[in-house]
């Protein structure tokens, strides 16, 4: 005779853990015993999971319904809105009835309730051969099929222990169990565990929680000792507890309790590897695998306009169907400018592929390109409209062949699959629909709808590692398994975790009529009794110590005690809580509580203050600083007024990890702007005639889009209508503003984005070389050939005001000092604000109606002083390199730095800046960020 230990739960690992040895002995839950039981008659099923599939089907079968309904049944508006979540509640209603032996395959009769009738028709739906609809077999389908041949008894004799009271088990099981007594197999109710007489903390509240089970009441207060046998450990958040955990165990040797771990995770885990203690191997399930990623994220590439927040996930993701440096500098490109096919992004895809065909097979190289242009080359259709079936089956079918693919070459990512098997599973959902397109919330629904965790196992159970369970109703000893007596116990996450369980899905009348037909589904008050049962396991069969672990906070999320909690607190005083609580966040050591155990230790650590920013760095090796061959505007100004970062960035060559998100709203738009004016600009300069406003406002309607899907598809997006109409809206103005200023003013346009470099007067071995935004050429009354450097900003009027004002526009300077060079004989400088569509000069020479910064001298001499500033500024700058010393400037050390150039000729020098550099990428390096 078979015994078989049959339990909810005990599927799982069963703590204490039985015999390894035992023969003739099985431990089942509903599931497992169903499958096993199928194996003797013939009834076996395919393992995959089909749930997804019977949904659709189901679906197929209500859409039926709903056509020849002669009125709209209960459940229409709720379909209406969600088609697959209503298919999957009906039939979740259906195999509930069918479990608890309702025929639902007779036709109803007069009296059905509405609801239950309609599940009926449903049913002869699928019955009825004419409508070919068919619906996979569920665990309610094999429990009437295996329940109709069980008479025959074509299995061992088996001797059924049970180990949840048989009220409370599921109507299904309970039938089972029923038929195994009609066939002559013994079905034994296990006892509760053996009451306890002690006198211990723990003994006193087992009394009161047996109490729980009978319904009584026992007014005679207990109080607590604080023995050490029932201890509360309380704590911010887990990751102190599982600190302190392991360090308990660390430091004693006979000290090893069992876990139990109701939510699967590797914090307690973590703490005892990084003790040194062996690994409990606790198997951990997610949604957050970045191998399931992808699977949310492919059906982004179906719709336009395109997501860009979900492009940049796809192409940020450590496993996913595209090369991978690609992705990186695809990444980085969306960051800055988020779009697609431009002439930067066409140039680092191509400059990538050229890499690759340098270092790489040439088989590798045809892969990434042929994953390339599946993702990004593919057509897209409009978000509102309906995309052919075929075209989101060619993703799933693509990503299940990748993921196969990808496993073969690493076989420790076994997320794969179970990407594989989801993406198998969406292929054939669609299959399976008679539909030939699909809209935006159909598809994701599709998506939500077989998207389940992955689970991974990080390292194995070790020797010697503490023992787990992983449900309450597991944390029991069973009698006659050979268990011994689980003698400690470490509830590890005593929170609130467990569903509630208070409405009945059928109205009184409906379970009125199911019960006088012998059928009654298991009800809310079954759910909650058993639940209530179940948690009191773990506590019931402890013998001499149970401590309970109550976080604040679990992954930073708030949590609620347990339960069971209110039941202790309701128990006992609070004083009486006090004696048996350690507070770990407290530090502080429990007097005489787990005396007989070596408890962590906590130490006083002074607090140290970082350092403040010094003025000056000692440079150990001067001669290693060198003069670059080229240098840009942008990297000279930081030489000049920040000299840390140009020797951090272009000496040293520290770069800041790229932060792979879309631009923020101001540089986007910046860009954007940029970009719009440049190529406005370039048509203008091509066209040989004089622009109008209208022309203006048309150009700009006629190529928004496509710009926005260069450099802005953020814009494009669905919700985004008032921003971009607002960004359109400000280009009109703007940029017929600045066509005027040019027109109005005799300009010709030289270029944009136009490419200038020279040398300074006096520093003949630097080569300095940049892009000025917009330069202008004409020929004035005089004969003179004048030019206008123009600098492109999207705000900042009082910031460039004042760089106006006091002379730090070195950028202009240096551009104006390299127009003469090239012959013009005037030049002019200007800023020009794109939001606000404002031109700041120092005078109105070039532009007529600017918007004057009065300065007391001339604009010549103003660049000219600069120009010789700037030479001065230089050679100091790397006077100070050459005696090791580096100025680090900012706000918390200009005063020093004041202090310290006290007898300098300042009047000989650039004015230094007394605040922080607004993009200084090394705060943290200079003391800034402590």
């Amino acid at each position: 005779m078979i015994r078989i230990y049959l339990g909810l739960t005990l599927a799982g690992p069963v703590l204490p853990a039985p015999p390894a040895d035992a023969v003739g002995e099985r431990y089942l839950d509903y599931p497992a015993i169903l499958k096993y039981l199928e194996g003797f008659y013939a009834l076996a099923h395919s393992t995959a999971n089909r749930d997804a599939l019977r949904v659709e089907q189901y679906r197929q079968a209500v859409e039926a319904h709903l056509e020849i309904s002669p009125v709209a049944p209960f459940y229409a508006a709720a379909f209406t809105a969600d088609k697959l979540a209503t298919a999957e509640e009906l039939l979740s209603r259906r195999d509930e009835l069918l479990e608890a032996g309702y025929p639902l395959a007779r036709e109803a009769t007069e009296d059905t309730p509405d609801r239950i009738a309609v599940l009926h028709a449903l049913e002869a739906l699928l019955l009825d051969p004419d409508t070919e609809l068919s619906l996979l077999p569920g665990p309610a389908d094999r429990l009437n099929r295996l329940l109709a041949v069980l008479p025959d008894h074509r299995h061992p004799p088996l001797h059924v222990l049970v180990h949840e009271p048989r009220h409370l088990l599921p109507t299904g099981l309970r039938r089972m169990l029923d038929q195994l007594e009609a066939a002559g197999d013994t079905v034994e109710q296990l006892p509760e565990p053996p009451a306890t007489s002690g006198d211990s903390d723990l003994n006193r509240w087992q009394q009161k929680l047996r109490l729980l089970l009978t319904g009584e009441t026992d007014p005679t207060p207990r109080n607590l000792t604080g023995d050490g046998s029932l201890v509360i450990l309380r704590a911010e958040r887990e990751t102190h507890l599982a600190a302190y955990l392991a360090r308990m165990v660390r430091d004693n040797d006979s000290w090893r309790p069992g876990v139990l771990m109701t939510q699967r995770n590797q914090t307690l885990d973590t703490a005892m590897l990084m003790e040194g203690l062996p690994s409990m191997g606790i198997p951990s399930t997610s949604l957050a695998r970045p191998s399931l990623q992808v699977l949310k994220l492919v059906t982004a590439f179906l719709w336009d306009p395109i997501e860009v927040e979900r492009i940049m996930e796809f192409v940020s993701l450590v496993t996913k169907p595209l090369d991978r440096r690609l992705g990186q500098q695809l990444a980085v490109h969306l960051a800055d400018t988020p779009g697609l096919f431009g002439a930067r992004w066409t140039f680092t895809v191509e400059e990538r592929f050229r890499r690759m065909a340098e270092h790489e097979s040439a088989k590798r190289v045809r892969r990434a390109r042929e994953q390339y242009e599946f993702w990004f080359r593919r057509r897209r259709y409009p978000r509102d409209g309906r995309v052919p079936k075929n075209e989101v089956r060619s993703l799933f079918v693509f990503l299940r062949n990748w993921a196969l693919e990808a496993f073969d070459e690493d076989k420790e990512q076994t997320g794969l699959l179970v990407l594989s098997a989801q993406s198998e599973r969406a292929t054939e959902l669609l299959d399976a629909q008679p539909e030939a397109d699909l809209d935006f919330l159909e598809v994701e629904r599709l998506v939500r709808t077989i998207y389940q965790p992955a689970p991974t196992q990080f390292s194995p159970a070790e020797q010697g590692g503490l023992r787990t369970s992983f449900a309450p109703a597991s944390t029991a000893r069973l009698p006659g398994s050979g268990q011994p007596v689980l003698d400690r116990l470490v509830w590890w996450d005593f929170v609130e975790t467990d569903p509630n369980y208070f409405f009945s899905r059928y109205y009184p009348p409906e379970l009125q009529f199911l019960r006088e037909r012998g059928c009654e589904p298991h009800s809310p008050e079954q759910r909650n009794e058993l639940l209530t049962w179940q948690n009191l396991r773990p506590l019931l069969h402890t013998r001499e110590q149970l401590v309970l672990c109550l976080p604040h906070r679990v992954d930073g999320t708030q949590m609620e005690p347990h339960a069971l909690m209110g039941d202790l607190e309701a128990a006992f005083t609070d004083e009486a809580l006090r004696r048996i609580t350690v507070d770990i966040d407290l530090a502080g050591t429990p007097t005489g509580l787990l005396s007989d155990l070596a408890l962590p230790q906590f130490a006083d650590v002074a607090i140290r203050a970082l350092d403040l920013p010094v003025a000056h760095l000692a440079i150990g090796q001067p001669r290693a600083i060198q003069p670059r061959e080229n240098e840009t505007p942008t990297a000279m100004g930081d030489l000049l007024y920040y000299p840390h970062k140009w020797v951090f960035r272009h000496q040293l060559k520290l770069r800041g990890t790229p932060i792979l998100s879309i631009a923020s709203e101001n540089r986007l738009r910046g860009n954007l702007s940029h970009l719009f004016v440049e190529k406005l600009l370039e048509q203008l300069k091509e066209s040989d005639r004089p622009y109008t406003q209208q022309d203006v406002h048309d150009w700009i309607d006629a190529n928004a889009e496509g710009l926005l899907r260069q450099q802005g598809a953020v814009l494009l997006e669905y919700g985004q209508e008032p921003e971009r109409v607002q960004f359109i809206r400000t280009m009109h103005r703007s940029a017929w503003t600045l066509v005027s200023y040019i027109q109005q003013n005799g300009w010709q346009i030289e270029g944009t984005e136009l490419e200038i470099e020279g040398y300074p007067p006096g520093m003949d071995d630097q080569l300095i070389r940049g892009r000025a935004d917009l330069v202008l050429t004409r020929s004035n009354a005089s004969g003179q050939t004048e030019a206008a450097v123009v600098d492109l900003k999207w705000r900042g009027k009082s910031v460039f005001t004042n760089m106006l004002k006091n002379a730090r526009d070195i950028q202009l300077a240096l551009y104006a000092d390299f127009m003469r060079q090239r012959g013009s004989e005037r030049v002019h400088t200007a800023y020009y604000l794109l939001r606000d569509a404002k031109m700041l000069s120092r005078n109105e020479l070039a532009f007529s109606g600017a918007q004057v910064v009065q300065v007391p001298d001339d604009y010549t001499v103003v660049q000219r002083q600069m120009l010789d500033k700037i030479r001065a500024t230089y050679d100091w700058r790397w006077q100070q390199f050459a005696e090791g010393r580096l100025e680090v400037r900012c706000t918390e050390t200009s005063g020093d730095l004041d202090d310290a150039y006290i007898n300098l000729d300042h009047d000989s020098l650039l004015e230094m800046k007394t605040e922080t550099s607004p993009f200084d990428d090394y705060q943290s390096l200079i003391g800034l960020i402590r």
